[in-house]
């Protein structure tokens, strides 16, 4: 008995290890971290290392729903990460720039790599970029007169729907997290008090919820089998496929939601709204699920706990047990 209880701490505990760890990765640039930039990238860093501008701003921690601008003649120094957001660039950028679904507008001088993964980066007449452009789902624009010292490598084939994370190559799921986070803040505006049920049943039972999720997806096939073998009712049988399919989803949201509200609070605490929760945290559940050989533990055992919170919030139409403190809508 003692060793069975080792064996599920020992999951859940690997569980919260590879979200925390997906979480620095991501904030750090996850990009250079896996070797996304090529070996050329480390030319923009020696032109950026031999600047001489004097720095006059640094962005600390991620951006996210916001607009940056700098002006003429400021001089932004450091590595920035952007989600959802807008940068102007009339002055000068001194570091990398990481965007996701972000528009990036450059009149005058980056230093630097740019990797976009959805959304427009925009060379405008007069710019000079020292560094490569890494498109991943985006897309490019460079007006005439604009100079690039780089190379633009536009790599949307790669970009894949699916969350393999068996594989021993990252592939970054664009497609994948756009639903994920399209559903996300679908049922969090429509349905905010299911959801919360949910993820209040996650924290409060963690090892109840993933045991009870382990064992209805052991189950779930042998009842499908019983449900298509008699005949008559095999609308049923669809019936219980969609409602297990409905119950992973709706626990995947819920655990996306409260790992994006913990990185928020800690990051980017004036920025701690709910559609900042719900998007930071299924895109870190998603690229963390997308990492090769962990990523599959990620993906499964993220899923079997909020199926399991599922089921015992009664599809979020319920606490399961009292909180400690009052739930925030």
């Amino acid at each position: 008995m003692r060793k069975a209880n080792r064996r599920r701490w020992r999951t859940l505990m690997l569980i919260v290890f590879a979200l925390i760890l997906g979480a620095g990765l991501l904030i750090q640039g996850v990009g250079m971290i896996l070797g996304w930039l090529t070996p050329d990238g480390h030319t923009a860093g020696s032109d950026r290392g031999a600047a001489t501008s004097i720095c006059t701003g640094t962005q600390h921690g991620p951006m996210v729903a916001g607009s940056l601008r700098v002006d003429k003649p400021e001089t932004e120094c450091g590595d920035l990460t952007l989600f959802g957001s807008t940068l102007d660039v009339n002055g000068q950028v001194q570091g990398d720039i990481l965007a996701f679904g972000s528009n990036i507008n450059i009149a005058g001088n980056v230093s630097g790599n740019i990797d976009l993964y959805g959304g427009i980066v925009t060379l405008q007449n007069g710019s000079h970029m020292r560094g490569n452009i890494h498109v991943f789902g985006g897309s490019e624009q460079l007006e005439k007169g604009s100079h690039l010292e780089g190379e633009i490598e536009d790599q949307s084939q790669h970009v894949s729907l699916w969350v393999p994370g068996l594989s021993s190559g990252f592939v970054f799921p664009f497609w994948s997290i756009v639903v994920w986070v399209a559903l996300g803040l679908l049922l969090t505006s429509l349905l905010p008090e299911h959801v919360m049920f949910v993820r209040t049943t996650v924290t409060t039972k963690a090892r109840r919820s993933l045991l009870l999720g382990l064992l209805s997806l052991l189950l779930a096939p042998a009842v499908l089998v019983v449900l298509i073998a008699l005949i008559i009712p095999i609308p049923l049988a669809i019936l219980v496929a969609i409602g297990l399919i409905a119950a992973w989803a709706l626990g995947t949201i819920a655990i996306g939601w409260l790992v994006g509200e913990y990185i928020m609070r800690a990051v980017a605490p004036r920025h701690n709204t709910r559609p900042a929760q719900v998007t930071v945290g299924l895109t870190i559940l998603v690229l963390v699920g997308s990492l090769p050989y962990v990523g599959w533990i990620v993906s499964i055992g993220a899923g079997l706990l909020g199926l399991g919170a599922v089921f015992l919030s009664r599809f979020g139409t319920r606490l399961y047990t009292q909180p400690k403190h009052p739930l925030t809508f």
